[in-house]
């Protein structure tokens, strides 16, 4: 298979990656966040609108972040301030989102289904032959096939492993999803840190939308998500809540979503439902099956 799978399952772990790092964020805190699957949707059609309003994919970003942010806000109000159920929130929130974008699609675009056209991020191929332009072959064309947002997902990625493994703000964070009445001893204002922290999570969530609207495609499609979000919870839960856990399994299921594609086209005879369903029975198989004991936030949804 060679450089191209390779390129489709960096590709295809992009937005899993950037939502389980949010999912991580949230819950080490002590919020439960099944939110994340409404605050990818908020975010692809926030991406979606905004560029096709200021006709800028950068701003499209910004835009993808902002409805990530949204959602997320909404949560930690519902969660934090008026103390519902946090899985209740998250799944209303859920459906709020699927509901909201298929109706603004259509009262914004006058169009169901699919928005128009938008422009798309870039891909690293004229960044790469500016630094190097004898950069060829196999693996020049491997990276040049890539979104910008790969490698920023990547870099988030070591980002959060040394925010939650060397600074004070992180150490911070965990006691609040560890022990919040000790936190709170200790002078940290624990509600106001888990809800930076679920808007932290939404702007990685929304930065995972932005990635499947105008990264992958150039357009929002209703339920574009396709069940990312769930799945990104699934690789935060295999990840046992640490950053390098979280990202193993995030390229682990990018991995199974590109054999996904790879197996469609190598046996075109089958229904293509049979593929679509894999990466899900992946998950359901590997957290069913895994050995060790899970290790959550001692006070994860416990306010």
């Amino acid at each position: 298979m060679g450089w191209p799978f390779a390129s489709l399952v960096l590709s295809k772990a992009t937005p899993l990656l950037l939502a389980s790092l949010g999912g991580l964020i949230s819950e080490l805190s002590g919020v439960i966040n099944f939110a994340l699957e409404g605050m990818m949707l908020a975010g692809a059609f926030g991406a979606m609108w905004a560029t096709f309003a200021y006709q800028s994919p950068w701003a499209g970003l910004l835009g993808g972040i902002a409805g990530g942010i949204l959602v997320a806000a909404l949560h930690g109000l519902a969660s934090l301030k008026l103390r519902a159920d946090q899985i209740v929130s998250a799944i209303a929130l859920n459906l709020l989102a699927a509901g909201t974008t298929g109706m603004l699609l259509n009262q914004v675009f006058d169009v169901y289904g699919t928005s128009p056209t938008v422009k798309r991020l870039p891909n690293l191929e004229p960044l790469l032959l500016t630094l190097f332009p004898d950069l060829g072959g196999g693996f020049g064309l491997f990276l040049g096939r890539l979104s910008v947002l790969v490698p920023v997902a990547l870099m988030l990625g070591l980002v959060t492993l040394g925010f939650f493994r060397w600074t004070v703000w992180g150490l911070r964070l965990r006691a609040c999803g560890e022990n919040p009445a000790a936190a709170t001893a200790a002078g940290i204002a624990v509600v106001r840190t888990r809800f930076l922290a679920v808007c932290a999570s939404g702007a990685l969530a929304g930065l995972g939308g932005a990635y499947l609207a105008i990264g992958e495609l150039s357009q929002f499609v209703e339920g574009i998500t396709q069940g990312r979000g769930y799945l990104a919870i699934a690789a935060l839960i295999l990840g046992r809540w640490r950053p390098v856990g979280v990202l193993l399994a995030a390229l682990f299921f990018g991995l199974s979503e590109a054999a996904s594609e790879w197996l469609a086209v190598q046996w075109s005879n089958l229904p293509g439902q049979i593929f679509l369903a894999f990466p899900y029975f992946v998950c359901l198989s590997i957290l069913v099956f895994q050995f060790g004991r899970k290790q959550p936030p001692s006070a994860l949804g416990k306010l």
